[in-house]
């Protein structure tokens, strides 16, 4: 007997027929359907109970007038998994024949009609509208109004690697409102998993990704974020959005990860001109995991373009260890990204929210080793690459307790009023630590320190043009620091700033 797997999403029928009056118990069937605009994929199953299939067996590809349109040949199980045919017309019928030979006669085993679908504009006027667009993932989709999602339980339409959006979605200035998760998948957003899709021109208002009353819990690995969890392609796009009133609140058990971010967890691709506004990240961690948290993108990719982002989001971050023994720690937050890393550029970008971390890893007895590190920036966390043109204006505390079993533990604290950990040979420009905002870190003898008003830490120590507008204020154990003499002082904001985006959100 012969099993083999395919892969197809559509709407379809299967039949077996045979060919000259011959007969055969042997069939297939069509597995895993994926119909898209112009292409379809699939894996096929053979059964031959009875092994009558005696020579070659092939995949037939006809257009609706019976003309073969394409074919392959199946010499292995391995080619009957993730047959493509694409450079299809749209919104025309096909149909796929498996021949197979059994004795002389090449016998018709199974048939399976299908229709591309449409690359027309659809228009998106109902929440069944909304969830529809998952059966034309790269379909190019336009908000006719407002969609509000009260009292409707919410699950994104894209939420595995399987089922991505890939197409365009136009808000044309409307708004997805009140949406409510009520629980935390491995892609967590509106959007969950995005390949090459462009997000453009949407209000995202009110989601509720637990409350802080009411949080939800994960024990597995989880990207979580407002728009989408977790970006892959660099043609992506969000540009022309706003997120507004919104909440992420969870606790993690995973010794994995966890990262978060307004915008979205993990990003490829290019993001411009979002606004966040009056929303909140609060995150418990109660393992080891690493945790990224930004207030706009959790972990930005190499090759990655963020430009045009105002963040108002306040994070609050806490670990209550209670599984951490001989293990490593990382956490990582910034007020835009938690850390981009090398070949990604972060250009015109405001942080204006409150970043609080009480850290309580409650090490266990018998612990031999560990390194606990935290990354903590206005802006960046850690930043394996320049930016340009940014300022923050939050207030940023630190509170660390340590137990009796920590003495083995390496603990590396890097706190930056605009990057945590500097990590880059390159130098950043055009980046202010407005006055308004204060530093209070208290922290266990036990810890390595690095704070200052701009980069915690600068690895390579390269001259960057940055600076701190207003009052230096950095209080550590109590004790407020002295002004640090390399800091430049930037009097004149609207002299300083040469990027007409930044002036514009200056004089608002």
């Amino acid at each position: 007997m012969k099993k083999i797997k395919i892969i197809i999403i559509a709407i379809a029928f299967l039949i077996t027929l045979v060919a000259c009056g011959s007969s055969t118990t042997a069939t297939a069937e069509f597995l895993e359907i994926d119909v898209d605009q112009t292409s379809i994929s699939f894996d096929v199953e053979i059964t031959d109970v009875d092994n009558e299939i005696t020579g070659s067996t092939v995949v037939y590809l006809y257009n609706t007038d019976g003309n073969i349109r394409n074919q392959k040949t199946i010499e292995t199980e391995e080619d009957l998994l993730g047959i493509y045919f694409y450079g299809l017309e749209t919104e025309t019928t096909f149909s796929i024949k498996v021949i197979a030979t059994v004795g002389r006669d090449a016998i018709e085993i199974a048939v399976y009609e299908f229709t591309t679908l449409t690359a027309e504009e659809i228009i998106i006027n109902t929440v069944e509208d909304f969830n529809n667009m998952k059966n034309n993932k790269n379909g190019n989709f336009k908000l006719g109004q407002d969609i509000d999602f009260t009292g409707e339980e919410f699950v994104s339409a894209f939420n595995t690697s399987s089922l991505s959006f890939g197409g365009v979605f136009d808000g044309d200035g409307y708004a997805l409102k009140n949406i409510n998760f009520e629980k935390i998948s491995t892609y967590t957003g509106v959007f969950g998993y995005v390949s090459s899709g462009t997000i453009k021109n949407t209000t995202f208002e009110n989601v509720t990704i637990g409350t802080i009353a009411e949080p939800l819990a994960t024990t597995t690995s989880s990207r979580v974020g407002i728009v989408a969890g977790y970006v892959t392609a660099q043609t992506a796009s969000i540009e022309n959005v706003v997120i507004k009133d919104s909440t992420i609140s969870f606790s993690t058990s995973s010794t994995i990860q966890a990262y978060v971010g307004a915008i979205a967890a993990e990003y490829k691709g290019s993001v411009e001109g979002v606004d966040i506004i009056n929303t909140n990240i609060d995150v418990l961690s109660t393992s080891f995991g690493t945790i990224k948290i930004g207030g706009a993108i959790g972990l930005l990719g190499a090759a990655s373009v963020i430009s045009e982002v105002n963040s108002d989001t306040n994070i609050t971050f806490n670990v209550l260890g209670t599984n951490i023994r001989d293990d490593d720690t990382s956490h990582m937050i910034g007020g835009i990204v938690a850390q981009h890393v090398t070949g990604a550029k972060i250009t015109d970008v405001i942080s204006t929210g409150d970043i609080d971390v009480d850290l309580d890893y409650n090490t266990l007895p018998d612990t031999d080793k560990g390194i606990y590190t935290l990354f903590v920036g206005g802006l960046i966390g850690k930043a394996n690459d320049s930016i340009t043109s940014g300022y923050y204006s939050g207030s940023i505390t630190i509170n660390h307790q340590k137990n009796e079993y920590e003495a083995d533990v390496t603990k590396q604290f890097r706190i930056g009023g605009l990057i945590g950990f500097y990590e880059s040979n390159k130098p950043s420009n055009q980046i202010v630590r407005l006055d308004g905002g204060s530093m209070t870190l208290n922290v266990a003898d036990d810890v390595s320190l690095d704070a200052s008003q701009v980069f915690g830490f600068n690895r390579f120590g390269v001259a960057s043009d940055k600076g701190v507008n207003g009052t230096e204020n950095l209080t550590i154990n109590g004790i407020s620091q002295t002004p640090e003499v390399s800091i430049n002082l930037i009097n004149d904001l609207n002299a300083y700033f040469t990027s007409q985006w930044i002036l514009d959100q200056l004089a608002e």
